[in-house]
């Protein structure tokens, strides 16, 4: 009843306009039917208002005596959602014989669209007693299942059968398949065919290369004799001497089927990326029931599976037909042929993906690969990771809790969804909010001693315990001189404390991407607001100049995610536009036809000028090619001009293991490659990060036939 429900909601959705037995006008309400032409009349304008007990009043006695009306209702009822009903047009149409009143319905479904079909109301004379005495005699309708469908009698029931469509791929950039439709063997066996149970489990656990104590309990399965019972799904890729093994045991009532499955022939490698596929639940099943979807039907549950859910699932057909108590078809009433999904193409390059993930490790942490030309993604890494095949097979309770309820969340896109303070790589937009704000200039020289003592009762710390002199933003950013930004974020308080915040939007933080799949925002600090700490974290305290001094070095209330800190940098390396990261380069269809094409979007600029831009350009020059700058000794002798940032946060609080940031692109004057790479928590802070960007860079730049011309070049 509530998918009914459901069916009638949506053919609201659906018409706007009154539907009528007259060409789309109201029909006539007849209170006091008599003609034969009345009683037609009414009855098909109460099937069209869904008043399945106003229909049965006008049936003959005969019917109702065989009939009782809860079953003629629930008869309707079943068959509208059965066959996705969601409304009805009548046409009255000319009489041979008072006895038989033809007519023309539409009948609206969601799943096929309209079904027509002429047919003819049986009338018969009946003397009916009046309320006030007596009888007279009034026209009833001598109703028979075929009044619904034509195709239907007393001994059929309406069904609809469905067939899936083949689910779109989605290929990297090159062309390769990520996650794909592929027909898989499942080794099995057919109950009523084995004779000796113990037998059979011992052959089919030596073919399978298992225990024999992971077979033989799936003998004994509590179902009829000639089921296939699944033993175990077979890679895709299986090659067809290996079935051999299995064929060879036919005797033993094993067996061999083909099924189509969805197949991730890279397991592991891009799954935040590509996601997975999960049963459909009840929600959703209310809302695509009458799309065709069923109670164990997929969707996409993670990643592009489920952001192009609609594109890649294309558009289950079926017949709706007749069926005898022996479950045949007796008659069809209408077809739909499945239309295939559309296949998602993305910027992701497989070796460039697989390049990250190696560099990457088991984690915690991220990399994001980037083209800063066109800001395209050419991978995104995210760790710890996951099998999207073992959602397929089915998981275990114990997969189920490591999965999505320990707190390692291998299931969270780190590279999206994480947030996290950015440290030192948030330096430069400190320098720019400073130098756009001319409270210092690119040649503006402030000190690097071992504390910061602006506030005595409160000294801040360098990361060194040298005093390495006077420097300029550019140098700051080379040595990664917190005293330098302390100062250069003392002094915007002084004059605003708004304002790092908002140079800090104009790199992109505090708000989404855009790349198009679940990601977090992040927060950036709103020190005019003064109730802001109190809503956004509980702290009741109103904003501190300290605030906007931590602030200054990418640490305090502000968290962001990795690919917030990429894509900022993509804009600096590719001289200042900010755009969307691209991930989906185009859709097509079956036949390879573009459906949809995307570009490169510019969300805006970064807010500083030329003199600006080229500053903190230096300063990351320096940080890697400079003999004072914090990766030098990683980057010398490796041939790359490269430029970059790292940075070392501390975790929540202040307390415990710290994150490790680094960030670069190269070659310096002309970027192809932005990597970053993140390491949740550890003892080596950036350190590590900063030797595996440098060493995903190289292997990069070093594999022939990586850098792409960008499209239409």
């Amino acid at each position: 009843m509530v998918r009914l429900l459901v069916l009638l909601a949506a053919w609201a959705l659906l018409t706007a306009c009154s539907l009528g037995g007259g060409g789309g006008s109201t029909p006539e309400v007849i209170e006091d039917p008599n003609t034969p032409r009345e009683v037609a009349h009414e009855f098909l304008r109460r099937w069209q208002a869904q008043d399945y007990q106003g229909m049965y009043a006008l049936v003959s006695s005969d019917v109702q005596a065989q009939m009782p009306q809860e079953r003629f209702v629930q008869r309707y009822q079943a068959i509208a959602e059965e066959a996705t009903i969601v409304g009805i047009d009548f046409e009255l149409l000319q009489p041979q014989n008072v006895e038989s009143y033809p007519y023309r319905v539409t009948i609206h479904t969601v799943f096929f669209g309209d079904i027509v079909q002429e047919n003819a109301l049986p009338l018969v004379q009946e003397e009916v007693a009046r309320p006030e005495g007596g009888t007279k005699r009034e026209w009833r309708v001598r109703w028979a299942p075929s009044l619904i469908f034509k195709e239907l009698d007393d001994r059929t029931l309406v069904h609809l059968f469905i067939e899936n469509p083949k689910r779109g791929t989605i290929y990297d950039r090159r062309g390769r398949p990520l996650a794909m439709d592929a027909t898989i063997p499942v080794v099995g066996v057919i109950p009523g065919r084995v004779a000796d149970k113990d037998r059979t489990a011992t052959a089919l656990a030596r073919a399978l290369g298992v225990p024999f104590s992971q077979v033989r309990p799936r003998l004994d399965a509590n179902v009829p004799e000639f089921y296939f019972v699944e033993v175990q799904r077979l890679p895709h890729d299986t090659p067809p001497e290996r079935l051999q093994a299995f064929y060879a045991l036919a005797d033993l009532g094993v067996f061999v089927k083909e099924e189509v499955q969805r197949v991730y022939p890279n397991n592991e490698l891009a799954a935040h990326v590509l996601g997975f596929m999960r049963k459909i639940n009840a929600e959703e099943l209310q809302q695509l029931y009458p799309q065709g979807y069923r109670e164990d039907d997929w969707v996409g549950g993670a990643g592009i599976e489920a952001a192009y859910q609609q594109e890649l699932a294309g558009q289950k057909g079926g017949i709706l037909a007749t069926v005898t108590p022996e479950g045949e078809i007796a008659q069809v009433i209408a077809r739909k042929a499945p239309v295939p999904g559309h296949d998602v193409h993305l910027t992701i390059d497989l070796d460039v993906q697989r390049a990250a993930e190696e560099v990457l490790g088991s984690g915690p942490g991220a990399v994001v690969v980037m083209d800063p030309r066109d800001n395209s993604v050419l991978a995104l890494a995210s760790a710890p990771r996951y099998n999207p095949n073992d959602f397929i097979r089915g998981l275990s309770q114990q997969e189920v809790d490591r999965l999505f309820n320990s707190p390692q969340r291998p299931t969270m896109n780190r590279a999206l969804e994480g947030t996290y303070p950015p440290g030192s790589t948030f330096k430069v937009v400190t320098a720019a909010a400073g130098i756009e704000n001319g409270v210092v200039s690119p040649t503006t020289r402030l000190p690097c001693p071992p504390v910061w003592t602006r506030f005595p009762n409160f000294p801040l710390r360098n990361w060194q315990s040298i005093d390495r002199g006077p420097m300029t933003p550019a140098e700051g950013l080379m040595a990664s001189c917190n005293p330098v930004f302390y100062e250069i974020a003392y002094r915007l308080d002084a004059r605003d404390p708004g304002l790092l915040p908002d140079m800090a939007r104009g790199f992109g933080f505090g708000q989404p991407t855009g790349i198009g799949l679940p990601e977090a925002a992040g927060l950036v600090p709103d020190p005019r607001d003064p109730d802001w700490k109190e809503k956004a974290v509980g702290d009741p305290n109103p904003w501190f100049s300290g605030d906007s001094v931590v602030l200054g070095i990418g640490q305090g209330y502000l968290l962001v995610t990795p690919i917030q800190i990429a894509n900022a940098y993509a804009a600096i390396a590719r001289g200042g536009e900010l755009d969307r990261p691209l991930l989906v380069r185009k859709i097509t269809d079956a036949q390879g036809n573009v459906v949809r094409e995307f570009r490169t979007e510019a969300i805006g600029r970064l807010p500083v000028s030329q003199a600006t831009l080229d500053a903190i350009r230096e300063g990351l020059r320096l940080v890697t090619q400079s003999p004072g700058g914090t990766a030098y000794a990683a980057f010398s002798g490796t041939g790359l001009d490269a430029a970059g940032k790292s940075g070392t946060p501390e975790a929540a609080g202040g307390v415990g293991p710290y994150h490790g940031f680094f960030v670069a692109y190269a070659p310096r004057t002309s970027p192809t490659w932005l990597t970053l790479v993140f390491n949740e928590g550890g003892t080596q802070g950036s350190v590590r990060s900063t030797v595996l960007a440098r060493d995903l860079l190289v292997r990069l730049a070093r594999t022939p036939g990586l850098v792409q011309a960008l499209p239409g070049q």
